[in-house]
């Protein structure tokens, strides 16, 4: 511990924050290609109405993420924060509290979602050409939703707790054997939806197994070198029997600290919800498909800038703590500036070979989804540049363990600039209008957060 603690406190930023978002860049892309490599295979081999069906699961399962945010970053922010204050013990409470609320969760989740699951649906936009796909779809990931808690949401007190790159590993695990099993079950066995969802299920069971097993032994199940990185770190802290049992102190730091995560990936869902039902009266089931490609591509990019936030965390988290406000300024600087870099280079593909991405998940090049898609891509993501701060800005606050400023600037994004401006455009150019949205979305929420990460730096100079 005290070498992990040395490191955060020395080593120049630069090179701790490479340390740590890069295995957490790969972790994501990841958990990214799950998305992929399902909807690649949908597009492909089953049709347009089952693609259009993951697009409306998309949203429903961005609530499994919610869930899993709220209490993941929660834990990961105070874990980071109590082990720059030298607090072992505290830590490991926060670990135990953390897997049972995660194992609540998961019951409660998938309860309501399972009796109630055709009525959600149709709700988050479904139609009947969709809902069979989409209803087997998530039949079958349902009941896995405890292992999708475990393998993504402890991902964030893996890195934490010194072991960044182990929490990459977990992610590939799960990521190598949902692609393999895709294609086995799609393709040779021909089991339609029902195959990429047994594929994702089986998938992340295994992701999850090896989270555990890490937290349990305080080191990985093997040891194994990947990418360059040797996986062979320990864990600063260990998930023991005692710390299972929940304290209401513990568990509504975790809660409150993670509510700003959960909120925006909630009101996503509901945003989405309320999206797919727009494009469905504009576009009907081509719209809502080419909304499912759009959506794959820009949660890439969410997710390559997202890692440097999360890379970001442990390092401001702790030197906050610590009161080494000059590290945590550096910090923040420089992963504004990495999420600029990140961001333009999606800007440029996109923009550049339209075409060719919506191709990937499309087996008919003359459909309505590859001649409508192609103008929807290049307006959606305009000003996807200056989006990037927007990503980083309130993960800084929740990594303070603000969280006020957190939930109100995710709130604000969603619901009081996208939702009404999408609405207003809808009216004016129909399908059109939600393509619109999204950029002037982005630069009126840039301005926002950059004019208060400008108030946090003067008042972080000051207390240096």
């Amino acid at each position: 511990m005290i070498k992990k603690r040395s490191e955060l406190e020395t080593i120049p930023i630069k090179k701790l924050l490479m340390r740590y978002s890069i295995p957490a860049f790969i972790g994501n892309i990841v958990i990214v290609i799950y998305n992929i490599v399902d909807r690649f295979f949908i597009g492909k081999f089953i049709g347009e109405e089952a693609l259009a069906a993951a697009g409306v699961t998309f949203y429903l399962l961005m609530i499994f993420i919610a869930f899993s945010m709220l209490i993941g970053v929660g834990a990961g922010t105070i874990t980071s924060i109590r082990l720059g204050q030298n607090k072992i013990k505290d830590s490991e409470k926060i670990l135990g509290n953390a897997v049972t609320l995660f194992f609540i969760l998961g019951i409660v989740l998938s309860s309501v979602l399972w009796f109630k699951l055709d009525w959600i649906l149709i709700k988050f936009g479904s139609n009947r050409e969709m809902l069979p796909y989409a209803s087997s779809y998530m039949r079958i990931l349902i009941p896995v939703s405890l292992a999708n808690f475990y393998s993504y949401g402890l991902s964030n007190i893996m890195r934490a707790a010194g072991a960044p790159r182990v929490a990459m590993f977990s992610m590939i695990i799960g990521g190598i054997v949902n692609l393999v099993l895709d294609y086995v079950f799609i393709v040779l066995m021909h089991m339609g939806i029902e195959g990429t969802a047994y594929a994702t299920l089986i998938g992340n069971v295994l992701s999850a197994v090896y989270v555990l097993y890490f937290f349990i032994k305080g080191k990985p199940m093997f040891k194994v070198k990947i990418f360059g990185f040797n996986v062979d770190e320990t864990s600063s802290i260990k998930l023991k029997r005692k710390n299972l049992s929940l304290s209401f102190g513990i568990s509504w730091s975790i809660i409150t600290i993670g509510m700003s995560s959960f909120l925006l990936q909630i009101v996503n869902a509901l945003v989405g919800a309320v999206i797919n039902k727009v494009i469905v009266i504009n576009g009907g089931t081509s719209g809502v498909a080419i909304m499912t490609i759009i959506n794959t591509y820009l949660t890439l990019i969410v997710m390559a800038v997202y890692s440097i936030a999360q890379g970001s965390q442990p390092i401001i988290g702790y030197n906050y703590g610590a009161k080494k406000y000059g590290r945590v300024r550096e910090t923040l600087k420089l992963s504004l500036i990495w999420g600029l870099i990140m961001s333009s280079v999606f800007f440029i593909m996109i923009m550049l070979i339209p075409k060719e991405l919506i191709h990937v998940f499309n087996k008919d090049e003359s459909s309505s989804v590859v001649l409508e898609g192609v103008k929807a891509m290049r307006i959606y993501f305009l000003l996807i540049i200056p989006a990037s701060i927007g990503v980083i800005g309130p993960n800084y606050f929740q990594s303070i363990g603000n969280a006020r400023e957190a939930i109100i600037l995710n709130i604000l994004r969603q619901v009081f600039i996208f939702l009404i401006i999408m609405l207003i455009f809808t009216r004016i150019w129909g399908l059109d209008g939600v393509w619109y949205s999204q950029p002037v979305t982005d630069v009126i929420f840039t301005v926002i957060v950059m004019v208060l990460l400008f108030v946090e730096n003067k008042k972080l100079k000051k207390e240096a």
